[in-house]
C-alpha cells in the first residue's frame, strides 16, 4: 500500500461514517413518516450534505497525482474536511435526547447556525485544499468565495427568514447537481 492509498482509506472511512449517519437519519424518518413534518430547506440541506460526502470521496482520488510529498500537515489538511462533513451529517437529523423530534422546520431553525458555521469551515477548507494541494489560485475560486460570503452573511445577521434559507438551499442544491453533471468524468464513473 502506497502513501496515497493509506490516506484515502482513512478519509473513505470517515466519509463512510458520515454517509451512514445520513442514511440512518433518512431510514428513521421513513420509519416514522406519518409523524414527520418535513421542511424543504432541511431536506435540501440533507441531500446537499450527502452529495458533498460523495464529491469529497471522488475528489480525494485526484490527490494521488497532485500530492508529491505526503506530510503530516497535508494529511491533516485532507482529513479535516471529511471530519467536518461527518459532524454536519451527525447534526442534520435529531439524535440522542432530541431523537424524538419530528418537526424538521423547528429542528432546522434550532440547528442552522451551528451547521452553517461548520459549512463555513468546509468552504475555508475547500479553498485551502485548492490553494495548498491543487495549486488553484484564490482568484480562480469565485464560487467558493461566494459561498463563504453567503455563509458569513447568514451567520452574522442571524437570518431566520424562511425565503432566504429556501433560496440559499435551492441554489446550493442546484449548484452541486450542476457540478456533478458538468464533470463528465465524474458522471461517467457513476454510469459505469
Amino acid at each position: 500500500m502506497d502513501q496515497f492509498e493509506y490516506v484515502v482509506v482513512l478519509t473513505s472511512l470517515i466519509l463512510g461514517l458520515g454517509i451512514a449517519q445520513i442514511l440512518t437519519g433518512v431510514a428513521d424518518v421513513l420509519s416514522n413518516i406519518k409523524n414527520v413534518k418535513f421542511y424543504l430547506p432541511h431536506t435540501l440541506f440533507v441531500v446537499f450534505i450527502f452529495l458533498l460526502h460523495i464529491q469529497d470521496w471522488w475528489i480525494n482520488y485526484e490527490y494521488a497525482a497532485e500530492v508529491e510529498s505526503w506530510t503530516l500537515k497535508i494529511v491533516l489538511l485532507i482529513l479535516v474536511y471529511p471530519i467536518a462533513l461527518f459532524i454536519m451529517a451527525r447534526m442534520i437529523f435529531p439524535t440522542g435526547l432530541r431523537g424524538h423530534e419530528t418537526d424538521f422546520k423547528q429542528y432546522y431553525y434550532d440547528q442552522w447556525r451551528y451547521l452553517f458555521i461548520i459549512g463555513l469551515s468546509t468552504v475555508v477548507l475547500s479553498i485551502s485544499h485548492n490553494v495548498v494541494i491543487s495549486n488553484i489560485p484564490l482568484t480562480a475560486q469565485f464560487v467558493q468565495l461566494g459561498y463563504l460570503m453567503v455563509y458569513l452573511i447568514f451567520i452574522i445577521t442571524k437570518t431566520k427568514n424562511h425565503w432566504a434559507h429556501l433560496i440559499f438551499q435551492l441554489i446550493t442544491f442546484v449548484s452541486i447537481v450542476i457540478y456533478i453533471l458538468s464533470d463528465f468524468s465524474m458522471l461517467d464513473s457513476y454510469m459505469s
